[in-house]
């Protein structure tokens, strides 16, 4: 799973040369649905990885607060501390600033110094609440995931759809009569991944997986439509504002990626130098966090700039 969602975090952030290749061809062309749906479909990536510190976190019995605040929170925040300075000072050589300490910070504490960083400053705050998750996923049975999933499916998906077909964007529910909370990702995803790893172990088959594929590519080729509708509405088709459908599903898409490395690693016999080189690369958390938010700063000036 770490290794599906570091490779399509990593398409995620490739501008036309995949992510928005879409838009280089006609409407009227399968090019364009092709590349418009693998962009949609790789959303599922981030998720993914708070999916996956929900299945093998919120089980644990809790950790002391010193514990968790040394271990985990404050390795995660020099992480970003460190990769943060690395990009001020690259913006230094480039716009040939002078350095100062003060700018770093605070753009460090309002902003970011890589856009992509924005990752890690929710994975900060998802640690410190995670005695409260554990708690609270613990305490709720299949019943209440179910609901849980139906409230977001509802709130997130259905209704900005039907708004949008509606009024195309002139009128919005009242932003006080939302679940905002229930659908932020640093709880939605986390107790979603501990649903299905503790609750749901034993009830995927393969006829229900291929059930639940076929639901994931309607619900995409929706989010597709839908992105195809708000371009014709507004006339405009670029890379910053045409992402508002992309994620109305993801938590669909998410949950059938998550279902299907489980079951594929249950039911599929895998050598054992396949299962050893797999485990080493999804193995290490820092090494991952590290190396995916390295490329994901990727550009041809920054690493020119270097190699000379």
């Amino acid at each position: 799973m770490r290794i599906l969602a570091c490779f399509f975090v990593i398409f995620n952030h490739t501008g036309t040369r995949g992510f928005f290749l879409f838009s280089l061809y006609e409407k009227s062309s399968i090019q364009f649905w092709v590349y418009l749906i693998i962009s949609i479909f790789c959303k599922f990536s981030v998720p993914l990885f708070f999916m996956i510190s929900g299945a093998l976190m919120l089980n644990r019995p809790p950790e002391p607060l010193r514990k968790l605040w040394y271990k985990r929170i404050l390795r995660i925040f020099l992480v970003l501390l460190f990769w943060s300075f690395f990009y001020y000072i690259v913006q230094l050589y480039q716009e040939k600033w002078d350095f100062d300490i003060k700018t770093f910070i605070l753009k460090l504490y309002d902003s970011n110094w890589n856009g992509s960083f924005w990752y890690l400053y929710a994975y900060i705050p998802m640690l410190m609440t995670l005695p409260f998750l554990q708690k609270f996923a613990k305490s709720m049975d299949k019943q209440d995931f179910i609901y849980l999933i139906i409230l977001v499916f509802g709130f997130s998906s259905l209704l900005p759809i039907m708004q949008y077909v509606l009024w195309q964007g002139r009128h919005n529910l009242n932003g006080n009569f939302r679940i905002a909370w229930l659908c932020s990702n640093i709880f939605l995803y986390p107790c979603t991944g501990y649903f299905l790893e503790n609750d749901l172990k034993n009830f995927w088959s393969k006829k229900r997986i291929l059930i639940l594929w076929l639901f994931n590519i309607v619900t995409i080729s929706l989010s597709a439509y839908m992105t195809y509708l708000k371009s014709n509405v507004t006339g405009v088709l670029d890379e910053s504002n045409s992402q508002d459908f992309y994620n109305t599903f993801v938590l669909i898409n998410s949950i059938a990626i998550f279902v299907t490395c489980k079951w594929l690693v249950e039911k599929c016999k895998i050598p054992r130098w396949l299962e050893r080189v797999i485990v080493s690369m999804g193995g290490g958390d820092l090494w991952n966090l590290l190396v995916t938010y390295f490329y994901n700063g990727y550009n041809k000036r920054l690493m020119g700039a270097f190699l000379r």
